[in-house]
């Protein structure tokens, strides 16, 4: 008798409302070290940053604060955060970033792009990367993979 009325009051919670399940995270934490040696070809660039990023998969919106030290190749030119990569390969843009050091901002990621680049997926595994550029090296000074916080 007992065990059915624990079972009744328990569907009652369920189907009245009163249970609510906990919902899964949705944001994830990341963080990437910039240098020379990251970069494809590697740089002899002796600059370095470190990056903290927020990714909200139901918004894809990505939240980011990057500093870095001094570029040695001159002024920053670009910086962006590409992929789908693993360390080492180059990969497509995937969103610009904001130019200047500090930097501090939230942007929406694309869902996808066609070079096959899965947002929720690459983010989440790893397969991205930030690099700064500057004057002496246009393609990229300092590189660092994205990598979650566990």
């Amino acid at each position: 008798m007992h065990g059915r009325c624990v079972r009744a009051f328990l569907a009652a919670m369920l189907l009245g409302g009163l249970y609510a399940a906990p919902a899964p995270a949705a944001t994830k934490n990341f963080v990437a070290v910039l240098n020379g040696g990251q970069e494809t070809p590697s740089t002899p660039s002796g600059a370095f940053g470190v990056a903290f990023l927020t990714f909200d998969d139901k918004t894809n919106s990505l939240c980011y604060f990057i500093s870095f030290t001094r570029l040695e190749g001159g002024l920053e030119t670009a910086a962006h955060l590409h992929g789908p990569a693993v360390p080492g390969k180059p990969a497509d843009v995937v969103v610009a970033l904001v130019a200047g050091n500090p930097k501090n901002m939230c942007v929406t990621v694309p869902a996808s792009l066609p070079n096959g680049f899965k947002a929720k997926r690459d983010i989440k595994r790893g397969m991205t990367y930030l690099n700064i550029h500057s004057h002496d090296f246009p393609g990229g000074e300092i590189r660092g993979q994205v990598i979650p916080v566990k």
